[in-house]
């Protein structure tokens, strides 16, 4: 499959796969377009120590269906978080995935807003929660806050439909400014979000208070 870099930190290994199918309009990653280079599964499963976490990231990594598969036969025995926008995941993808985390970005609930920023309609995300739910995953949404795009309305109401799924795992991710799109959301922002969530949800986190990358990853060279 193609890959941007594989990174170790003393707990996690992130193998960073280029290529995404959304367009969104603030997108801080530059994984949307680098074409990255072909590694075997094999190959990158031999450089991720036993016993070590592993987050498949982008980018989109169910681009890559067979690919995907194939590597997390080869992670086999590992904790292995899948990173995805869910809008590939259907149930006979989750069915092969059967044993791994899943954590969904839901970019808004609003259909039109979700389509406006992504260019993507949000059913087959909204349908894929529903999934990951009915097949008893470990899973957990989230949604980045930006300001003046995705603020605290948004999230309530993206907390109050996932309420009605079940009580599901519920991350608020602090927007990185990018392109001039939109500034970053303040702190007390942020806990407005977490607050309003909370009316929903029993587990309800940010970005703030519990980081998902390492900081003292380092990328391996395994081309």
């Amino acid at each position: 499959m193609r890959i941007s870099y594989l990174a170790l930190s003393d707990t996690r290994c992130t193998v960073q796969i280029p290529g995404c199918n959304f367009n969104c309009r603030g997108c801080f990653s530059n994984q949307r377009h680098n074409c990255g280079v072909e590694v075997s599964a094999a190959r990158i499963a031999g450089h991720i120590p036993p016993g070590t976490e592993v987050m498949l990231a982008g980018g989109e990594p169910t681009l890559y269906r067979q690919e995907l598969l194939s590597l997390i036969h080869e992670l086999d025995q590992q904790k292995v978080i899948l990173s995805t926008n869910g809008y590939l995941l259907d149930r006979s993808l989750l069915e092969n995935l059967g044993g791994i985390t899943v954590h969904i970005d839901l970019k808004a609930l609003d259909p039109k807003l979700h389509r406006w920023y992504t260019g993507k309609d949000n059913a087959t995300v909204l349908a894929a929660i529903r999934m990951l739910h009915d097949l008893d995953f470990d899973f957990e949404v989230s949604t980045v806050y930006i300001p003046g795009i995705v603020e605290t309305r948004e999230i309530e109401n993206i907390a109050r439909f996932l309420s009605g799924v079940g009580d599901i795992r519920y991350k608020i991710i602090r927007y990185v400014p990018a392109n001039n799109f939109s500034g970053r959301p303040g702190v007390n922002e942020i806990q407005d979000a977490v607050n309003a969530a909370r009316e929903y949800l029993g587990n309800v986190s940010s970005s703030i208070e519990n980081r998902s990358h390492p900081v003292d990853r380092k990328i391996v060279n395994i081309f």
